[in-house]
């Protein structure tokens, strides 16, 4: 017995193949033969012969009908095999994502044709896209947990890891150069009286307000934080006391002169804050400046609130 043809191997491996595979006239582009699977996929049937010289783009999306003609074009004029992606039209009117392997196949008789091996990844593009999506949400996610470590929930300021960074950034640049800094302490005057009186939501509300005309006084250059609670604090690069002070009490007249709800209802008819402010290189490290700045504001709230006190220029030892 003879060993099987060519022909005969080709014509059995074709048949066996699970993908659908189509071989197709590259003048025409009419389908000369088709495998089961292919029959199946386009006609919902194994056996295809309505499929026989149909033209193979009746059954790719139409926006894809041009790029699908030229790559068949390409494969023959180049005669090597090319792979692309497009969409075909399923019996049941469904579309399918398929990837596509178009190669030359030249017969014995000397005829040529275009054989298209359709791989369907309709279900890896979906996987894909899922993937996609929810790389995007992690990417929002991530976001969002960045700001959240970063900022004050309430008031929307730095919250205090993201000023102690900053902070400790400005003290080693200020060393290094031989540059000023401030610190602005802020604390709210009278706030448990306002909260006993209004409730927590409104004690909340105000010190929304209260961060939103503090950050509309200072620079694009100072950092605004909430400290905790009722404080806040006001990061002040290449400002030195004088400087600060000026801001200090720019925020603290304004705070005064705003028209907070139930303001008129606090100690002294309006709501108000006491400051203190201290500056490097007046105090030599970042934790002696925060002290000063402290005890600074601590002194404004025992000579009667609402005012700003700058702490002593003196230097303290290292």
């Amino acid at each position: 017995m003879s060993a099987p043809s060519q022909k005969a191997k080709y014509s059995d491996l074709f048949l066996r193949l699970m993908d659908a595979t189509l071989l197709v006239d590259p003048e025409t582009l009419k389908i000369v033969d088709a495998n089961p699977a292919a029959c199946e996929a386009l006609e919902g049937k194994r056996d295809g012969e309505t499929l026989l010289q149909s033209e193979v783009v009746r059954f790719v999306v139409e926006a894809h009908q041009g790029e699908f003609e030229r790559a068949i074009r390409i494969a023959m004029r180049r005669y090597h095999t090319r792979k692309f992606e497009t969409q075909f039209i399923l019996h049941d009117g469904r579309t399918m994502d398929a990837e596509v392997v178009t190669c030359p196949l030249a017969l014995e008789e000397g005829q040529e044709l275009v054989q298209l091996i359709i791989r369907d990844v309709t279900e890896k593009k979906a996987a894909e896209s899922r993937v996609t999506k929810l790389l995007d949400e992690l990417k929002q996610v991530n976001a969002k947990l960045q700001i959240l470590s970063t900022q004050d929930e309430l008031t929307g300021l730095a919250n205090v890891r993201a000023f102690k960074h900053a902070a400790q950034q400005e003290f080693v640049r200020a060393k290094r150069y031989r540059l000023p800094f401030s610190l602005i302490f802020c604390d709210l005057d009278h706030f448990k009286f306002y909260n006993d009186r209004n409730g927590h939501q409104a004690g909340d509300q105000l010190l929304k307000v209260l961060a939103d005309v503090i950050r509309s006084c200072c620079r694009e250059t100072d950092l605004p934080a909430r400290y905790g609670g009722e404080e806040f604090i006001v990061l002040c690069p290449q400002v030195d006391a004088e400087g600060a002070k000026v801001l200090a009490e720019r925020i603290r007249e304004r705070v005064e002169a705003h028209p907070f709800i139930h303001g008129k209802e606090q100690p002294g008819g309006k709501v108000s804050l006491s400051i203190g402010i201290a500056a490097f290189p007046d105090y030599q490290t970042l934790d002696q400046v925060l002290e000063a700045a402290d005890q600074a504001m601590y002194v404004s709230k025992q000579s009667g609130r609402n005012r700003v006190t700058a702490a002593a220029t003196k230097a303290v030892a290292a």
